[in-house]
């Protein structure tokens, strides 16, 4: 058979990004069927495989998040083809390089590792240049404000958001991406102690997720909903919300989706916040249950502190459950929790144990400020 120019199968890689970028399954399935095919007739060219695999790689990444499997389990070979891509990082150089840092620091965002993938999204910056496609500079800066938003970042989480939000604007066929700008810029207004300016932009994602074929995005904006009226201290909205997000993601078969943990999380602190123990003594052994079928360690551990507080008043417990977020760097996280435990032993008339989680969230804000200075650059 004729040999394939490898020109031609770099068009043809471009394509299939493209169809990533979009979440086309159905399309970006068949490009990668037909590459695939094409290679074992392609000319010699090394440069060219190597972009395949960062390719396949991010394709991976794609289908893991539009239809993640049963129980916590690994696509098969997702961990190895990552080890790999990392083993060729030294050929790599110029656009591959880029690739490589950006689609390896969303595999480490998906893991929890924020510090690591911020240190791989700011090498793929450095080469952010190479890149001229407005739509490749938008996901760049949507990753960016993703982890900024992350490590409460806020100001350069919303820089970024907004230059990204503008150019999906401009396309009819970025729909996901658009949605998840949304929750971004909602989520940083939370932050900024304005929830209700979120709302305006949660119910925007709301009605946008409606008319999309990702449905996966309707119980994620239900569930961001659901944060704003929390945090603007309406609880019944929060808890209507929460377990309209919780339903949402069960109708449409995505309860083995670790995102599934967030409302559970968060409709178990409502419901403790209301003093109603028994919803909420329900609702964190159902995410104890799930978060450990999914083998998400992260979220275990925080359902395990609320288990802790709110009903068997273990401060040992919540100590050494601090102690190994802290070693994954969730500050983020950890100040949060500090807050609900220094409110509850507030409540309960102990103040030593109130004072000592009071000097906690100092001394995870101090953390959380010091996060610019933790990565590589």
């Amino acid at each position: 058979m004729e040999k394939v120019l490898s020109s031609h199968v770099g068009l043809k890689i471009n394509e299939w990004y493209y169809h990533i970028q979009r979440f086309n399954v159905p399309d970006a399935e068949a490009y990668k069927k037909e590459i695939k095919s094409m290679l074992d007739h392609m000319e010699e060219n090394q440069d060219l495989l190597l972009y395949f695999s960062l390719m396949e790689f991010r394709h991976k990444l794609m289908l893991d998040y539009l239809n993640p499997l049963e129980n916590g389990k690994e696509r098969a070979n997702f961990r190895e083809l990552a080890l790999k891509i990392k083993r060729d990082q030294e050929k790599l150089t110029g656009l591959l390089e880029y690739y490589f840092n950006f689609f390896y620091g969303m595999y480490e965002f998906e893991n929890y590792e924020y510090l690591n993938a911020i240190t791989f999204y700011k090498r793929a910056e450095k080469k952010l240049s190479l890149v001229s496609d407005d739509i490749e500079r938008a996901e760049f800066n949507y990753k960016m404000a993703e982890i900024y938003y992350h490590m409460k970042q806020t100001h350069m989480s919303m820089h970024h958001i907004a230059q990204a939000i503008e150019c999906y604007r401009e396309k009819d066929t970025y729909t996901v991406r658009e949605i998840q700008c949304s929750f971004v810029i909602g989520l940083n207004y939370i932050d900024m102690g304005c929830p209700e300016k979120a709302i305006p932009h949660f119910q925007h994602a709301l009605e946008k997720a409606a008319d999309n074929s990702t449905k996966r995005l309707k119980g994620s904006a239900l569930y961001n909903l659901g944060l704003s009226y929390f945090h603007n201290k309406e609880l019944a909205q929060a808890i209507t919300h929460f377990n309209d997000s919780i339903r949402a993601f069960k109708e449409q078969g995505y309860e083995h989706l670790n995102r599934i943990l967030d409302p559970l999380i968060m409709l178990s602190k409502a419901y403790f916040k209301k003093k109603e123990q028994d919803l909420g003594t329900y609702a964190l052994n159902n995410g104890i249950e799930l978060s450990e079928k999914l083998k998400d360690h992260v979220l275990l551990l925080i359902f395990k502190f609320l288990r802790s507080l709110y009903i068997d008043n273990n401060f040992e417990q919540l100590e050494k459950i601090m102690e190994l977020l802290e070693v994954k760097s969730m500050y983020p996280d950890l100040e949060d929790l500090a807050k609900d435990a220094a409110k509850y032993y507030n409540e309960m008339g102990d103040k030593d144990n109130a004072m000592h989680f009071y000097e906690k969230i100092l001394y995870f804000q101090t953390q959380v400020k010091r996060g610019d200075c933790q990565y590589e650059i």
